[in-house]
């Protein structure tokens, strides 16, 4: 009992100790707990926004995107254009993912770039026309300049003066997708009877991203007629040369010297010296591509199944083009003169107007 007592008295002046110096248990947050009252604080009122339909035609929809992406079918793009936009079935692609300036010219300039006109065949390179058409209504001349040697019987070269052929070429956007135009070509010798037709030619393009094309002789020597396809930094086609029987080579006499022989606008000429006979190649592959260097310049190259031609073109404003390319030699300038008088050397020089 006494050690009972003994441990009552110290705990009692323990406890007046805390007391006397402030410290004490607030239990006021437990008065409900002790009082028995639970209930739980009422939950916050929800609120509602209601949900608008967007307006389908405004889905995505920017200003300055460059093509969208077709729901209908995943994964398919589509460059903005004239084509008539279906509400809800197309999505632009927003401004973070535009397409870069330096690979725009693939996907917008596919169907109707604005390239210039090349030698032969319409709108494209140097030698070769490309798949791409003028757009409907639009037009575009052109001249190029290419200087030759002419040389006689002998082979030998006459040096009396500077000789130059003078191409004149047109072409006209007729409606979507169909080029037509022609080219004729002027040189400033009159020595031989050398033949230089009048062409006409078209470019028409499929579905399935394919072009036809075609350059016919008026003038009864080797037609031309391709199919092509690509984009305008790279574009492959072939082709065959029809319309033309075998060419044999013979002497008439010392002032005539040779049977006029034609020439084919595309692809190389065999010629068997053992035989004497020749003709163009009755097929063809041809390349070519205009790469951008920056926004007024490209550079050009093509294979015409002979030839190969490398060089630049400037464009202002899409209206003028002016380009230089060099050309190697082909098959036609490895003939004798006795059967090609007329033998092309490797630069050419030119200019479009288009409107």
């Amino acid at each position: 009992m006494k050690s009972r007592k003994k441990f009552i008295s110290t705990a009692t002046a323990i406890l007046l100790s805390v007391a006397s110096s402030g410290f004490a248990l607030d239990l006021k947050q437990f008065q409900g707990f002790l009082s028995g009252d639970r209930r739980k604080a009422p939950a916050p009122a929800q609120t509602f926004t209601e949900m608008l339909p967007a307006d389908p035609s405004q889905n995505y929809r920017s200003l300055n995107a460059d093509a969208y992406y077709v729901q209908s079918n995943q994964g398919q793009m589509v460059t903005l254009g004239n084509n008539a936009q279906k509400d809800g079935e197309r999505y632009l692609l927003p401004a973070d993912t535009r397409i870069p300036g330096e690979l725009r010219p693939l996907l917008t300039e596919r169907l109707t770039p604005r390239q210039g006109l090349s030698l032969n065949g319409g709108t494209g390179a140097t030698l070769v026309p490309s798949p791409g058409v003028l757009e409907p209504g639009k037009a575009a001349v052109g001249v190029h300049i290419q200087t030759f040697d002419l040389l006689n019987i002998q082979d030998v070269k006459h040096d009396d003066q500077d000789f130059f052929d003078s191409t004149v070429s047109a072409a006209w956007g007729v409606e979507n997708g169909l080029e037509v135009g022609f080219d004729k070509t002027f040189a400033n010798q009159d020595r031989y009877d050398i033949e230089e037709p009048l062409f006409f030619n078209f470019k028409y393009q499929v579905p399935g991203n394919v072009t036809l094309g075609g350059s016919m002789n008026t003038s009864g020597g080797y037609h031309s007629a391709w199919v092509s396809a690509g984009v305008p930094v790279a574009w492959v086609g072939v082709g065959g040369n029809f319309g033309q029987s075998e060419y044999k080579f013979r002497y008439h006499n010392v002032n005539t010297g040779f049977d006029k022989f034609k020439r084919a606008r595309f692809g190389g000429y065999s010629y068997d010296y053992s035989r004497a006979t020749g003709e163009a190649d009755p097929f063809f592959f041809m390349i070519g591509g205009l790469v951008p260097v920056n926004d007024h310049l490209r550079f050009v190259y093509d294979f015409n199944g002979d030839r190969f031609s490398l060089g630049f073109r400037f464009n202002y404003q899409n209206a003028l083009y002016l380009n230089a390319s060099y050309i190697s030699d082909g098959d036609y300038e490895n003939l004798p003169g006795a059967i090609a008088h007329k033998r092309n050397n490797n630069f050419v020089f030119g200019g479009t107007i288009a409107f």
